[in-house]
């Protein structure tokens, strides 16, 4: 019996040490944040757990610990809600039925501390405040927006920058208290930039300028972003100032065009009187600036040496396009009567880009009849006292022209311009006959005559009108065969020999220098052999050389005459795939429907339904045939446009489009959508995000989604909608582009 005596002395040790504390218990590991040796584990444990009563004791030990962004993480971790799902998927068994409410209140505390006592000095401090900035954007607790704005208007530093960029972001996501919000943001941008580095004399002061001006964009710009999140007319006129001092860098004019139009009307108001010429605020800081002239990188030439530029009438125009108001026409006319302009000059050299570049574009989006006849008159190259075309005069096909005056002769960019926006706003075929006639004179540009051809595709829709397009693809393929036939003959023999006399030229001069490197690493060489080896590769150096000059002249015949084949072929291509723009305007004619349906097009469809027209098209490549598709997508879109809110029915179908890929394709979805679509429209926001999702990542489709995020904000608002304050728009500077005129071409 001796040996149980253990027994009762065990248990009687237990019952005086107490029972183990559970470790699915969240204060049993928040009773160890205070241990210096427990405290890490407690940490992750309590991470584990997921239990939101933590957070209290949690944020004192962040305190007692000098505020490290690993205990900020988690207490922000455990203030977020979860669905149920969520909470199974993380293991947090008391929330799998059903997910974990916000504790928001509870971390509220300790990430305005993180705000209002952020050290700049202290990386740890300034990376908690960001992380804090990003929660209370998230939480969107009204209490923690004066905290978010108490750190913005600090002074901007290189230390301080990210955390304030972090709560510029967090205070463009209270929608709900976005008066307050934007007041204090408006404050923030409306203000000049400081000196730009391309002012500077040297280096050194190029160096300090580039730093401070910096920080003013990055800064700016994420100002500028949230202000366009929030939706608020009030910020409209700032805005508008804004998108001129910041008008010398692309990026914070996208930025600025975005939340323009995330503005609304009151936007396309201000826009309106800029254009107008009597915005009073606009015209002040052009005066004060001299924003209206180029007077040198430095601004510092005499008056007499400036050049006039056309920033005032370019940038508005740019962003009117973007709200579909025919009301902006009057203005945007009266613009084109205007001599053109570069919108700018970088080291004494004109931009290509003239008022006219945006004033068509916008003219394309909006896509009005009463601006047809300007349009004309900018192509088809009146000079004064000359008689209009019929197109001029609104006519259909077949009228005689009567004397009226002109606008004078423009020029041949102008002209391109007029011609990409003059199908938009057409609504008659009273210019095919002119288009065709320029699209099939050899002596006409080439420009003018691609223009012309496009836009005789883009109206015509007669079988006839096809034959026309034959006929020219015809000789283009002529041509290519004659060039391809001559290419292949003597020349091709002649290029083949000579590429095999150069293959052995570098096969021996290669041999050559591999032989100087052997001979020089092997010891057992002598000065002699090393000499011996060089003087031979300097010969076979200079005898190569030699080869190459040869080469080049031997092969000069074949190559030129293979280009003149394959450009002469991609000539004759581009004329065919015109053909697909008439096509499918005779075969749907007024079946709206029909149209909609090439939004499904495969290319072997596209060249199916070309087949009877195009005599060569089982030679077209599969790349080849997604331009029939193309070309059908983009005519089907300009009639349903055309045909407004008659074919709102199709509305989802262009919207599920327009997350396509294809330049093309979404482009021509994006300039139907909302001349279709009934507004308000109920999930245009919606969908057209999902497009915008589906293209994040791409760099090649940055322009793309620019473009789509224009449309997603038109659509907040338009027809009385509440802009949707989910998701928010990215704080990152877009791609620059410049605007192109309004029909999606692919270069």
């Amino acid at each position: 019996m001796m040996r149980f005596a253990w027994f009762p002395m065990v248990a009687g040790l237990a019952v005086l040490a107490g029972c183990p504390d559970d470790p699915y218990k969240a204060e049993t590991w928040t009773k160890k944040l205070k241990d210096q040796r427990e405290s890490e584990r407690a940490v992750t444990e309590l991470e584990q757990l997921g239990n939101p009563s933590a957070i209290p004791a949690l944020g004192e030990a962040w305190v007692d610990q000098g505020k490290p962004v690993r205990l900020l993480q988690v207490i922000i971790a455990l203030a977020r809600p979860l669905t149920a799902q969520e909470a199974k998927t993380n293991y947090y068994t008391d929330y799998e039925t059903a997910g974990r409410p916000a504790s928001w209140d509870r971390a509220l505390p300790y990430l305005k501390r993180a705000l209002s006592e952020v050290d700049e000095a202290n990386s740890r401090s300034v990376d908690s405040a960001a992380k804090a900035a990003d929660a209370l954007g998230e939480a969107k607790l009204p209490d923690g927006l004066d905290a978010l704005i108490e750190l913005v208007q600090k002074p901007v530093t290189k230390k301080l920058i990210n955390a304030q960029v972090a709560a510029l972001r967090a205070i463009g996501k209270y929608t709900g208290d976005g008066q307050r919000a934007s007041a204090a943001l408006i404050k923030l941008i409306d203000k000049d930039p400081p000196t730009n580095p391309r002012t500077a004399r040297d280096k050194e002061q190029a160096r300090a300028l580039e730093e401070k001006y910096g920080l003013f964009l990055g800064f700016t710009g994420a100002a500028v972003n949230a202000l366009g999140n929030l939706h608020v007319g009030a910020a409209a006129k700032t805005l508008v100032l804004t998108m001129f001092r910041t008008s010398d860098t692309p990026q914070m004019v996208d930025l600025t065009r975005r939340a323009l139009v995330a503005s609304g009307p009151a936007a396309f108001d201000e826009l309106r009187k800029v254009l107008a010429g009597t915005h009073a605020e606009v015209n002040q800081l052009f005066k004060d600036k001299r924003l209206d002239k180029y007077c040198g990188d430095r601004n510092d030439a005499p008056p007499d040496q400036c050049q006039p530029v056309s920033a005032m009438m370019f940038f508005p125009a740019v962003v009117i396009g973007d709200f579909y108001d025919a009301r902006a026409v009057p203005e945007l006319l009266a613009a084109l009567q205007r001599p053109p302009l570069p919108v700018s000059y970088i080291d004494d050299q004109p931009s290509p880009y003239t008022q006219y570049t945006a004033i068509f574009a916008a003219l394309g989006k909006i896509g009005a009849p009463e601006a047809a006849a300007a349009v004309h008159a900018k192509w088809a190259g009146h000079g004064p006292g000359a008689a209009p075309s019929r197109a001029a005069r609104g006519s259909k096909r077949g009228g005689e022209p009567a004397p009226a005056a002109g606008a004078g002769e423009p020029d041949l960019a102008t002209r391109v311009l007029a011609m990409g926006a003059y199908p938009f706003v057409a609504r008659d075929d009273a210019a095919v006959d002119e288009l065709g006639k320029i699209a099939a004179d050899n002596n006409a540009d080439d420009p003018l005559r691609k223009a012309a051809a496009i836009g005789f595709a883009l109206l015509a829709h007669d079988a006839k009108d096809i034959a026309i397009l034959q006929g020219l693809a015809q000789k283009y393929l002529d041509a290519s065969a004659k060039k391809r036939a001559e290419a292949d003959g003597k020349p091709k023999a002649v290029a083949d020999a000579a590429d095999k006399e150069f293959t052995r030229a570098k096969k021996l001069y290669d041999d050559a220098k591999a032989r100087v490197d052997r001979v020089s690493h092997d010891s057992s060489k002598t000065a002699a052999d090393i000499r011996e080896a060089t003087d031979a590769a300097s010969k076979a150096s200079d005898a190569f050389k030699a080869a190459k000059k040869a080469h080049s002249d031997a092969v000069a015949p074949f190559r030129a005459a293979d280009t003149l084949a394959s450009s002469y072929r991609g000539f004759a291509r581009m004329f065919q795939s015109h053909i697909a723009r008439i096509e499918v305007a005779i075969r749907c004619r007024q079946d709206i429907n029909c149209y909609a349906g090439t939004l499904q097009l495969k290319p072997a469809d596209a060249a199916k339904n070309n087949a009877g027209y195009i005599k060569d098209i089982k030679d077209w490549t599969p790349d080849e045939q997604v331009a029939l598709v193309e070309a059908s997508v983009e005519r089907a879109m300009l009639e349903l446009g055309k045909r407004g809110t008659k074919a709102s029915a199709l509305t989802d179908k262009l919207l599920d489009s327009a997350r396509t890929d294809d330049r093309v394709v979404r482009q021509s979805v994006l300039l139907a959508l909302p001349k279709i679509a009934a507004v308000p429209c109920a999930n245009c926001e919606a969908k057209l995000q999902d497009a915008i999702r589906a293209g994040e990542g791409k760099t090649t489709l940055g322009n793309l989604n620019l473009e789509t995020t224009m449309m997603k904000n038109y659509f907040g608002w338009a027809g009385g909608k509440t802009p949707s304050s989910a998701p928010v728009e990215k704080d990152d500077l877009p791609t620059p582009s410049a605007p192109a005129a309004p029909p999606p071409r692919k270069k």
